[in-house]
C-alpha cells in the first residue's frame, strides 16, 4: 500500500488518465496511436493468427494427400476433386469464419488485408473459383501492402488456371513481371508459372520455372519431389543427361522409400543402355527379389518391359508385360499402363491389330477419364474394335463358306473333328479349374490350422476389425444377403449337383447310392453331380458318360451346321456380309490406320471377289489417290476406269475436276434455300409460284444432291393439283426414281395409301376425276366454319348419292347458319327412318359439311394420301359435291 502523500497525490490523476487512454483505445473509431496498436494486436491474435493456423494445417493435409501416378507429371499441387472438398469443407468454413472476425470488429486495423487473403484462399479450396477470383481482385485495388498484393495476384493466376482461363493467367502473369520480385512470393510464382506452362503444353517454359522454384523450397523431401517433375520433364524433352543428374541429387539426400524407389526406376530409363544394360539388369533383378518392394513388383516389370521397347527388342518387352500383367495387384492405374504399352507395340510396331485392339480396350477400361492419355487411347481402342469387328466377320465368313463347298460326307467328318476339339478344350479347362479349386481349399485349410481362425471369422488379425464389422452386419451380412445366398447355391449346385443335406455329402458313393426323389413324385430324379450325367457339367464341360457325349458332340455339330451357308439366299447375305467388310476395312487402312498399301490389297480384293458391287465408284477413286500419292502409274488406270464405268458418278467428276466437290458445295447450298422457300410456297396453297421455283431449280442446277427432295415437293403438287390417277403414277415415279431416299418410306406409304383405297381397304369415295376448282379464297382468308350447304329458298339440297350417316338432330331455326352459297352444290343426307316407323322424317336434318378447301401440312400421311396432307382426294366420308 503507497503511504506516501506525494505518490497518492499522483496515483489517482495517473490511473484516470490510463483509463480514459484505454477507453480511446477500444474504440474503432480513433485514430491514436494507442488504439490503432491496440485494433491490430487485437485483430491478428483474436481471428487472423487462429484462421492462418489452420489454414496451414489443411494446406499440409492437401499437400500430404497428393495421389502420385508416377507414370505421367507428379501433379505440382494439391488436386482438388469433390470428395477431397467434402472432407475439409467444415475446416475451411471455420477458416473464412475466424478470418472475418477483424474484418467485422477491427475493420481499420492491419491485418484486414491478410484476413481477406486467407478467405480468398479458403474460397479457392472450396472450390468457389468466382469467388475466390472477387477476393483476390479486391485485395490487389485497395490494399497498400506490396507483398499481400503480389501474393493475390499470384492466387488469382492460380485460380483462373483452375478454371481454365489461361488467357487471363498469362495476363496475371505480365502483371507480375512488372513488379519486383520479392523471397516470400518466390516459390509460389515460380510455381505456379511452372503450373500454367505445363497445362499449355510448354514443358521447356515449365522445366525453367522449376529450376528457379527449388532454391526457395526449403522442406527437404518437397524438394527432392520436384526435382524428380524436373527430371520427368527433362526425360519428355530427350535431355536424359541432365534428368539423371537431378535423380542423382535426390538420391544423394535420403527421400522417402517410395521416391528414391521410382527415382530408381527413372534413372534406369534415362540410362545409356548401350553401356549401362548389364549393370540395369542386374539393378532390377535385385529389386525383383528385395521383399519390401512386393508391393511394387508389377511396376518393377513394366520398367524392365519398357527398357526391351526402347532397343527394339518387341517379343522379350511382350513377355515382360504379360508377366507384369499377372502381378495381383489392386493397382489399377498401373495395369491400364501396362496394357497401353502392349498395345502400343502391337499396333505401332507389330502392326497386329486385332491383339492391339484387345489390349487398347483394357487401358480404356482401367485408365482413369482424367488422365491425359485417356481421350486418344479411347479413341485409337474405338477405331481398333472397328477393325476387330471387320476382320473377324471377313475370316468368319470366308471359313463358312469353305465349308459349305465341300461335299456332305466330307463336311459331317470336319464338323465331328471340331466338335472333339471343343469337347476337350472344356474337358481341360474343367479340370484346370477344379484343380484351381482344390488349391485353394487346401491353402485355406492350412492357413486355419496354422492360426486357428478362419479367413474370414473374427479374430483374424489380417482383418480390420472395422472392416469386419461393416460386412458381416445389415445388408451386408452373407446370410441376409438373398443376391449372395442366390449366387452361391446356383455355384454349389453348378459344382457338386442337387446333393441331400446329410454326412459325408461329398462322397460319391452316398450320391450315386442313393438317388433324389423327382420333386413331382413321378420317379428318381438325375443327380447332376453324378458321373456320366450331362446335365449341369460343372464350368459348361463336356459329359464324361459314352452317351452323352455322343450327343453332346452331335449337338455341337448340328450347332455348328445351322451357321454355314448351305442355301443360296444363305450364301447371298454371306457374300453380301464379306462385300461390306471388305469395304469397311479398307477404309478403316486408308483413313484411320494410315496403311495405304493394306487398303490398296484390300480394296483389290473387293473388286476381284464382287465386280458388280454398288460400292465400286468410290473403290476406283480411294485406289486413284493411294497411288496418285506414291506417284503411281496405276492412278491413270483407275481414272480411265471411272470415266468410263461410272461417267455420270461424283468420284469421276472429281478425278476431272478437283473442284467440282466445291462447286457443288455452293449449287446444293444455293439448292436448299430455293426448295424451302417452294415449300413454303406449298404449305401457303400458292401451287403455281412453288411449282414455278421447283422449275428454275432444275433449269439452273440441274445436278444436285437434292434432287430427291425436289421431286418428292413436286409429286406433292400433283396431288394437290392433278387427278387421284395422276397423282399415283406420280407417287410411283418417285418411289422408282429415288429407291434410296430418305423420302422414299413416306412416298411407300403414299403409295400403299392409293392400294389399300382399291383394294376397298379404305372407306370413301373419289370426289371427281377432274381437276378440283381453283379455291376463291386467297391463303389466310378461309373461314373454317362448319356450313349447311342450301338452296336459294333455304331449303336443303336434294342429295346426289345417298349414304347412310348418323342420325343427328334437325338445327333449329334459330341456330341455322346462312353462309354464302357454295360454287358446287353441296350433298345432303337425309335421316332414314327408322324400321316400322311411321314418324315422317325431319326435312331439315342435313349434316354439316366442312369447307372442301384444306390447309397444307407437309406431313407423311398415315392412312391414305389425304390423311394428314388433308387434302380432297380420299375421305373416310363422302365428300360433299
Amino acid at each position: 500500500m503507497t503511504t506516501s502523500p506525494l505518490l497518492r497525490l499522483f496515483s489517482i490523476p495517473m490511473a484516470l488518465l490510463l483509463l480514459v487512454m484505454s477507453m480511446g483505445a477500444c474504440s474503432s473509431e480513433r485514430k491514436s496511436v494507442v488504439g490503432r496498436t491496440y485494433q491490430n494486436i487485437v485483430a491478428r491474435d483474436n481471428g487472423y493468427f487462429l484462421a492462418r493456423e489452420k489454414m496451414r494445417a489443411t494446406e499440409a493435409t492437401l499437400y500430404a494427400a497428393r495421389i502420385n501416378d508416377y507414370n505421367r507429371f507428379l501433379p505440382l499441387f494439391p488436386t482438388l476433386d469433390d470428395a477431397t472438398v467434402t472432407k475439409i469443407t467444415a475446416d475451411l468454413d471455420d477458416i473464412i469464419k475466424k478470418a472475418s472476425l477483424p474484418l467485422q470488429y477491427q475493420p481499420g486495423s492491419a491485418w484486414t488485408d491478410d484476413s481477406y487473403l486467407v478467405i480468398g484462399k479458403a474460397r479457392y479450396y472450396k472450390k468457389e473459383y468466382a469467388e475466390a477470383a472477387k477476393t483476390f481482385r479486391y485485395i490487389n485495388g485497395s490494399s497498400e501492402d506490396a507483398t499481400v498484393k503480389q501474393e493475390a495476384l499470384i492466387w488469382l493466376m492460380r485460380t483462373y488456371l483452375a478454371l481454365k482461363e489461361y488467357d487471363n493467367a498469362a495476363a496475371v502473369s505480365d502483371v507480375l513481371d512488372k513488379e519486383e520480385g520479392r523471397e516470400s512470393t518466390a516459390r509460389e510464382l515460380f510455381l505456379t508459372r511452372a503450373e500454367y506452362h505445363l497445362l499449355t503444353g510448354n514443358p521447356k517454359l515449365a522445366t525453367e520455372n522449376l529450376n528457379k522454384a527449388i532454391p526457395y523450397i526449403k522442406p527437404k523431401n518437397e524438394r527432392s519431389r520436384t526435382r524428380y517433375i524436373l527430371a520427368q520433364l527433362y526425360q519428355a524433352q530427350g535431355q536424359d543427361k541432365e534428368a539423371y543428374a537431378e535423380l542423382n541429387q535426390i538420391l544423394k539426400r535420403n527421400p522417402p522409400y517410395e521416391l528414391d524407389f521410382y527415382s530408381k526406376l527413372l534413372l534406369g530409363q534415362v540410362s545409356d543402355l548401350n553401356t549401362d544394360r548389364a549393370r540395369l539388369d542386374k539393378y532390377f533383378v535385385k529389386l525383383l527379389k528385395d521383399p519390401n518392394n512386393k508391393e511394387y513388383r508389377d511396376k518393377v516389370l513394366y520398367e524392365m518391359a519398357r527398357l526391351d521397347y526402347r532397343q527394339q527388342r518387341y517379343p522379350e518387352a511382350l513377355a515382360l508385360v504379360q508377366q507384369s500383367l499377372r502381378v495381383p495387384t489392386p493397382n489399377r492405374v498401373q495395369k491400364s499402363y501396362t496394357y497401353l504399352l502392349a498395345g502400343r507395340i502391337y499396333y505401332e510396331n507389330l502392326q497386329r491389330y486385332q491383339l492391339a485392339a484387345a489390349y487398347y480396350d483394357s487401358a480404356v477400361q482401367n485408365l482413369p477419364p482424367t488422365a491425359p492419355e485417356y481421350a486418344a487411347t479411347a479413341e485409337r481402342a474405338q477405331i481398333l474394335q472397328e477393325f476387330a469387328k471387320q476382320i473377324t466377320i471377313i475370316e468368319t465368313q470366308d471359313s463358312l463358306q469353305a465349308l459349305a463347298r465341300l461335299d456332305t460326307a466330307a463336311l459331317r467328318t470336319r464338323l465331328s473333328e471340331y466338335a472333339k476339339v471343343e469337347i476337350a478344350s472344356r474337358q481341360q479347362q474343367a479340370e484346370r479349374l477344379a484343380a484351381a479349386d482344390k488349391a485353394q481349399e487346401v491353402r485355406q485349410q492350412q492357413a486355419q490350422a496354422y492360426t486357428g481362425v478362419s479367413e474370414t471369422r473374427a479374430g483374424n488379425p489380417d482383418i480390420d476389425p472395422a472392416a469386419f464389422a461393416t460386412i458381416n452386419t445389415g445388408a451386408q451380412w452373407y446370410f441376409d444377403n438373398p443376391t449372395a445366398l442366390s449366387t452361391a447355391r446356383s455355384e454349389f449346385q453348378r459344382r457338386w449337383g442337387n446333393r441331400q443335406l446329410q454326412d459325408n455329402w461329398r462322397v460319391s458313393s452316398q450320391v450315386s447310392g442313393a438317388l433324389a426323389t423327382n420333386p413331382s413324385g413321378a420317379g428318381p430324379a438325375t443327380n447332376p453331380g453324378a458321373a456320366g450325367s450331362g446335365v449341369n457339367s460343372p464350368n459348361g464341360a463336356a459329359p464324361t458318360g459314352a452317351n452323352d457325349a455322343a450327343a453332346f458332340e452331335r449337338g455341337l455339330v448340328a450347332q455348328y451346321r445351322q451357321n454355314i451357308p448351305l442355301t443360296a439366299p444363305q450364301l447371298q447375305a454371306s457374300q453380301k456380309q464379306m462385300e461390306e467388310a471388305l469395304f469397311a476395312l479398307g477404309g478403316i487402312y486408308n483413313q484411320q490406320l494410315r496403311e495405304p498399301a493394306r487398303a490398296a490389297e484390300t480394296y483389290d480384293k473387293l473388286i476381284a471377289g464382287y465386280p458388280n458391287s454398288t460400292h465400286l465408284p468410290e473403290v476406283y477413286y480411294s485406289l486413284y489417290l493411294i497411288y496418285k500419292d506414291q506417284n503411281d502409274p496405276k492412278a491413270e488406270v483407275y481414272s480411265q476406269r471411272l470415266r468410263e464405268v461410272f461417267p455420270n458418278s461424283s468420284y469421276a467428276r472429281l478425278v476431272g475436276d478437283p473442284e467440282y466437290l466445291r462447286r457443288t458445295s455452293q449449287a446444293n447450298a444455293q439448292v436448299g434455300i430455293l426448295v424451302d422457300s417452294a415449300f413454303v410456297l406449298y404449305k401457303k396453297q400458292d401451287f403455281k409460284k412453288s411449282a414455278d421455283l421447283l422449275d428454275q431449280v432444275k433449269r439452273r442446277y440441274p445436278d444436285n444432291a437434292l434432287n430427291d427432295r425436289v421431286a418428292f415437293l413436286n409429286t406433292l403438287l400433283t396431288i394437290r393439283t392433278q387427278p387421284p390417277l395422276s397423282a399415283q403414277a406420280a407417287v410411283e415415279k418417285f418411289y422408282k426414281d429415288y429407291p434410296s431416299s430418305t423420302l422414299a418410306p413416306q412416298a411407300a406409304i403414299l403409295l400403299k395409301s392409293y392400294q389399300d383405297y382399291k383394294a376397298g381397304s379404305i372407306n370413301g369415295a373419289l370426289a371427281s376425276t377432274e381437276k378440283p376448282p381453283i379455291s376463291a379464297f386467297r391463303p389466310g382468308e378461309i373461314d373454317t366454319r362448319r356450313r349447311v350447304a342450301t338452296t336459294p329458298e333455304n331449303r336443303p339440297v336434294v342429295p346426289v348419292n345417298r349414304v347412310p350417316a348418323p342420325p343427328v338432330s334437325a338445327p333449329s331455326p334459330a341456330s341455322t347458319v346462312n353462309p354464302t352459297p357454295a360454287k358446287q352444290p353441296a350433298t345432303a343426307v337425309t335421316k332414314p327412318a327408322e324400321k316400322g316407323s311411321t314418324a315422317k322424317p325431319a326435312a331439315s336434318a342435313t349434316v354439316p359439311a366442312k369447307e372442301v378447301t384444306a390447309q397444307p401440312n407437309a406431313s407423311t400421311p398415315a392412312v391414305s394420301p389425304g390423311a394428314n396432307l388433308r387434302l380432297p382426294l380420299l375421305s373416310r366420308r363422302p365428300l360433299l359435291i
